[in-house]
């Protein structure tokens, strides 16, 4: 299976044990939702990770998701079912408030307040000083922290940095290897968020995720500066008319393509299993058509954080991945003013491909990695590093296998990668594999063929 599995862990997914099971079923990447529990929580769970990836020889990747500066809903303790018509008031005074105080000089009579991933619509019938009273559309349920948007507008945000900064702390102590960073509106959040965390020393990739309206307005420029895009469909849904989405989808998986940074999307892929142990044929479809898009990631949320079928989902996604990938459209396009790097990458796709064979890669970054995964090379990629930070983001690139493999240089990596790929038998009798390591600035650069006999 060359596209990724993520999963949100939670109640239903939290054991090492079960953990361990993700992993067996192609699941590497695990995803702590800060937006609910604790700082005890997030280290059960991190912890549960770490030994379930111990039991299992397998290295996986731990993503802290930050909550940013979403609007949420706060003085709840259980869900509330409210029926159509019913009021409900918003207040600073409580009992049930929002969580950002300029929520409720937005928001104005008439508009239409969305939740629950665009399910629960509530109109705007009255506002006062701290206060917004709202009449629920139709039947929902409104859900404690969950995030509240107005269609069409945009709340101001309190300062991004400044309110992500006990999470990034935590997230820090957990020693994560990626930070999502919800709600990203412009690429210097994620210049702010990673200055602030190198002066901690801890550089995690940093995961943009698009949201907004402002997201989507400067969706190139995040993603130079991120290290990874997440579709955002849940609060997409909420900004948006649903039929646009899709459209949206497509731009950001074209701006990662362009930016040759990891695609990842999320929200209701397999919705419908949190109650019901198989998916329904939409979403089927959904998952095949993100496969063929070419999306790095395929991330789980409520259907392994709070579903009844966690390891179902994940079974099934896997299955629904694996069916479709050979009919993956890669994009195989450069402009003509393309650089050296990226020419070089898709010869290299090319020459493997002519060949029949695999590529493998030493870098010592990443990058060569990043551009050549984007092409989406049938044989994939065995992408070997001696930097352990760049070993999570070769995790979340299509159809790469990472490798850890010390060497002061591009040779002696190549040469090690080499030794290693055949004492591992990650290539099998007869195949042939293609090895180069990254651009650098030197009069010859080595691309080997070997063929396995």
């Amino acid at each position: 299976m060359k596209t990724k599995i993520a999963v949100t862990l939670g109640p239903s997914l939290h054991e090492a044990r079960e953990i361990a099971e993700a992993i067996s079923l192609g699941c590497k990447i695990f995803r702590i939702n800060f937006s609910h529990g604790d700082k005890g929580f997030w280290t059960e769970l991190a912890d549960s990770v770490r030994a379930a990836a111990e039991k299992t020889g397998e290295s996986c990747v731990l993503v802290a998701d930050l909550p940013g500066g979403s609007v949420r809903v706060t003085g709840l303790s259980q869900p509330v079912r409210l029926a159509s018509g019913e009021l409900v008031e918003f207040s600073e005074a409580g009992p049930v408030g929002l969580s950002n105080p300029a929520f409720y000089t937005t928001a104005e009579v008439g508009d239409l307040l969305v939740t629950d991933d665009g399910r629960g619509l509530l109109r705007v019938v009255g506002v006062g000083k701290g206060k917004i009273s709202a009449e629920a559309v139709k039947p929902l349920t409104l859900g404690p922290n969950k995030s509240v948007v107005i269609r069409g507008k945009e709340v101001v945000p309190v300062d991004y940095l400044e309110s992500s900064k006990p999470a990034l702390e935590a997230a820090a102590d957990l020693q994560v290897d990626f930070i999502g960073l919800s709600f990203t509106r412009s690429a210097d959040d994620v210049k702010a968020v990673r200055e602030f965390l190198n002066g901690m020393n801890f550089r995690p990739g940093l995961i943009a995720k698009i949201e907004t309206p402002s997201g989507m307005r400067n969706v190139r420029e995040i993603a130079d500066a991120a290290d990874a895009l997440l579709i955002a469909r849940g609060d997409l849904g909420m900004h948006y008319e649903l039929e646009i989405v899709p459209r949206l989808q497509k731009a950001i998986i074209d701006a990662g393509y362009d930016a040759c940074k990891p695609v990842i999307v999320a929200t209701q892929l397999l919705g419908s299993m949190v109650y019901e142990p198989v998916p329904s044929r939409s979403e089927v479809v959904d998952v095949m058509n993100c496969v063929e898009e070419g999306v790095d990631v395929l991330m789980l949320t409520a259907e392994t954080a709070v579903g009844k079928y966690p390891l179902e989902a994940i079974k099934w996604l896997a299955n629904i991945s694996t069916a479709y990938e050979k009919s993956a459209k890669p994009r195989r396009t450069l402009p003509g003013d393309a650089q050296t790097v990226d020419r070089f990458a898709l010869a290299v796709v090319s020459l493997a491909e002519a060949v029949a064979g695999r590529i493998a890669i030493f870098t010592m970054n990443g990058n060569m990695a990043r551009r050549i995964a984007r092409f989406k090379p049938v044989g994939g990629v065995i992408a070997a590093t001696p930097n352990p930070r760049v070993l999570p983001l070769l995790a979340m690139l299509w159809g790469v296998t990472p490798l850890h493999i010390e060497a002061a240089t591009y040779t002696e990596g190549l040469d090690r990668l080499e030794k290693k790929v055949e004492e591992t038998n990650l290539v099998e009798k007869g195949e042939t594999l293609i090895l180069t390591y990254g651009l650098v600035e030197e009069p010859v650069h080595i691309v080997k063929m070997k063929k396995f006999i």
